[in-house]
């Protein structure tokens, strides 16, 4: 834990992955990926469920919701 905390490092996780999540993390290192681009949506911690429901209910709307922590 210390480790994270001198170097400010960053914990990148995935909630379901097939596989692709490796090849997805590649792709953002080479700049081939543009994370900005997917972000459908920004809510506060708090509201988790909320961004789960959006993600259910109107996946053609919603791909990618980033939670503030």
């Amino acid at each position: 834990m210390k480790e994270l905390i001198w170097k400010e490092a960053r914990i990148i996780t995935s909630r379901v992955s097939h596989g692709e999540f490796a090849k997805a993390i590649e792709a953002l290192a080479n700049g081939t990926l543009n994370p900005g681009s997917m972000i459908t949506g920004i809510l506060n911690l708090e509201d988790a469920q909320k961004g789960f429901e959006l993600l259910e209910k109107e996946p053609g709307k919603h791909l990618k919701i980033l939670l503030k922590v």
